[in-house]
C-alpha cells in the first residue's frame, strides 16, 4: 500500500467541474491509483490559480465535495476511526490559505471536511510568507493564531512551500507534529523548496514526517529517476531514521501538457508509484521499513493529529 502525502487531484477536479465534467475521480484517477497500489493520500486544492480569482472560493469547495460524494471508491477521512479497507482514503487539504478570509473561515472549511493545509504556496499572504518571498518574513500575528487554531481543531500543518522564517515560526508554535508533504534534501539538491539537514531534524524532533517527492527539479535534474529519489530516502534515513520518511509524489501528468514532463522519467504518474518500492527492495530495505515509508509513517502522524 502507498499513501501519497501530496497530490493536486482536487485542483484537477475543479478544473474539470468548471468545464462541465463530472466523474473525474472514478474515470481518471481511480484506475491509475489502483494500478500503482496507491490506497490513500492528502488530496489538495492548489488555491493560487485563475479559477480562485475569477470564481467564488466556497463555491469551488462545493464542487470538490460534490465530486467526492459521487465517488464510491473514495473514503474522506475526518477522524481517526474513518479509515476504510477497500477504498482510497483521502485527507482533504489546501495548498495555500490565500483565499481564506480569517480564522472563522478556516473553521467553516474544517466543518466541510478539510483536515490539512499549507498556510502559503510560494506567496506572501495574510497568514505567512512562502519560499518565494525574499524579505525574510514569516508568520503574521494572524498566522500565529491560525497555527494554534489548527492544533486545536486537529488539522495537519504542512510546511512545504514555507519560507525559512515561516518554517521556524510554525515549529516554534505548533504543539503537534508537522509534515513537509513534498520536499527533498537540500544537501543533495540545493533547490529552495528542499529541506536543510537542520529542518529535517526539527521535523523529526516533533515526530513529524517528510514526503519525498518525484518532482525532477527537487530530485536530480541530471538524473531524474527513481534511483535518485531513493538517494534522498537513503540520506534522510542516515540523518533521522526511516520513522520520519513518507512519499509525497506530486504527480502532474493530469494537469496539462506543460506539466507532463515535471516528474521522474520512470515515475510520471500514480500508476508507476510502485517503482519506488522496487528500488527500496533492491537497496535491501526490509518489509517493516518499506511499510513505514510507503504508508505507516504518514498514517501514524495524521492519526496523532486528528480528533477521535
Amino acid at each position: 500500500m502507498i499513501f501519497d502525502t501530496h497530490t493536486d487531484i482536487l485542483y484537477h477536479i475543479v478544473n474539470k467541474r468548471l468545464r462541465g465534467q463530472r466523474g473525474v475521480v472514478e474515470s481518471y484517477h481511480i484506475p491509475e491509483l489502483l494500478e500503482g497500489n496507491v490506497t490513500g493520500g492528502i488530496w489538495t486544492y492548489y488555491t493560487d490559480v485563475d479559477q480562485t480569482l475569477h470564481n467564488n472560493f466556497d463555491e469551488i469547495i462545493n464542487y470538490i465535495l460534490e465530486e467526492l460524494e459521487e465517488s464510491p471508491d473514495v473514503q474522506v477521512v475526518l477522524s481517526k476511526g474513518d479509515w476504510a479497507d477497500h477504498k482510497v482514503n483521502v485527507i482533504l487539504g489546501l495548498e495555500s490559505l490565500a483565499p481564506v478570509k480569517d480564522i472563522k473561515h478556516l473553521e467553516c472549511l474544517y466543518e466541510k471536511g478539510f483536515r490539512h493545509a499549507m498556510l502559503t504556496w510560494n506567496e506572501k499572504n495574510q497568514f505567512a510568507a512562502g519560499v518565494g518571498c525574499q524579505d525574510g518574513s514569516g508568520l503574521t500575528l494572524l498566522g500565529c493564531e491560525l497555527v494554534r487554531k489548527m492544533n486545536e481543531l486537529g488539522m495537519v500543518i504542512d510546511v512545504s512551500h514555507a519560507s525559512v522564517q515561516t518554517f521556524d515560526d510554525i515549529l516554534s508554535i505548533s504543539k503537534a507534529p508537522v509534515i513537509a508533504s513534498h520536499s527533498n534534501c537540500y544537501s543533495l539538491t540545493p533547490h529552495p523548496r528542499n529541506l536543510t539537514d537542520d529542518q529535517i531534524k526539527e521535523i523529526a524532533t516533533l515526530d513529524g514526517v517528510i514526503g519525498v517527492t518525484a518532482v525532477k527539479h527537487f530530485t536530480n535534474q541530471l538524473k531524474p529517476d527513481v534511483e535518485s529519489l531513493v538517494d534522498h530516502i537513503d540520506y534522510m534515513k542516515k540523518l533521522v531514521g526511516t520513522r520520519h520518511i513518507a512519499l509525497g509524489f506530486d504527480f502532474m501528468n493530469y494537469l496539462g501538457s506543460e506539466d507532463s514532463d515535471s516528474n521522474l522519467i520512470d515515475c510520471r504518474s500514480a500508476a508507476s508509484a510502485n517503482n519506488v518500492i522496487d528500488e527500496l527492495i533492491k537497496r535491501h530495505y526490509n518489509s517493516a521499513e518499506i511499510d513505514a515509508i510507503t504508508h505507516g509513517n504518514a498514517k501514524r502522524v495524521i492519526n496523532h493529529i486528528l480528533k477521535d
